[in-house]
This record gives structure tokens, sequence and C-alpha cells, in this order.
């Protein structure tokens, strides 16, 4: 096999990769009206319909938001890990039971912890 024909496959690629967005900025470009806005109503900030933002980006959100992330990447991440069980489940046999059962029981204690320390209890949190 020649070097020409291994590497003109990526220098194509590599090509299309720089043409597209340049091509696709030179577009926006042309087709875009040139004029400048000078409504100051346009080009103020709009967040979640108030006219206004209150407040800086420096403010602290409570933790329970970010407790709440956390509890939704773990119990979404066991779907991860719960799928390739699924996928082989017949074939496995006695020990893959064995082994998602106790996966599952790891995974309920962790869920009743949680439970039992009230952090889904937003009525006892205060901000």
């Amino acid at each position: 096999m020649e070097t020409f024909d291994v590497f003109f496959p990526i220098f194509v690629l590599v090509l299309l990769a720089l043409a597209v967005p340049f091509g696709m900025m030179f577009a926006n470009w042309v087709l875009s009206p040139q004029t400048q806005l000078k409504n100051n109503t346009k080009t103020d900030t709009y967040e979640c319909g108030l006219s206004k933002v209150i407040g800086t980006a420096s403010e602290r959100f409570p933790v329970k938001y970010y407790v709440v992330a956390m509890l939704f990447l773990v119990f979404d991440l066991e779907v991860a890990f719960l799928y390739p069980l699924a996928i082989e489940f017949l074939n496995g046999g006695w020990d893959l039971f064995v082994i998602l059962m106790v996966f599952l029981l790891i995974l309920e204690a962790g869920y009743l912890y949680i439970i039992r320390n009230g952090v889904l209890d937003w009525s006892k949190i205060k901000n």
C-alpha cells in the first residue's frame, strides 16, 4: 500500500473539517444584515422573563441543588451498569443473578440512607 493511499483520505477529512466551519462563518457574514442595532432594548440582557437580571454571577447557590445533581449522576450511572447485566442476564446463570442482587442491594441501601437522612426533603433545608 502506498503512502498516498493511506494519507489522502486523512488529508481530505482534515480539509473538509476546516472548510465546512469557515464556509459556514463566511455564509453567515455574507447573508446577515449589516446594519447595527440601534435599539437598546434589543441589546439588553433578558433572563427567563425578567427584563433586568438581579444579582451577580458570583452568587452562592444553596447546597441542595448540588446534592440533587450528584444524586442524579449516581442513580443515572447505575443504569449504565445495569444495561450490560440486563443484556447478559439469560446467559449468565445464577452467578450473574447474585451479582445483580448484590449491586441492587447496595444501591437500595444508598437510597434508603438518603431517604432516612432527609436529603430529598427540602422543607427542612433552609436557604
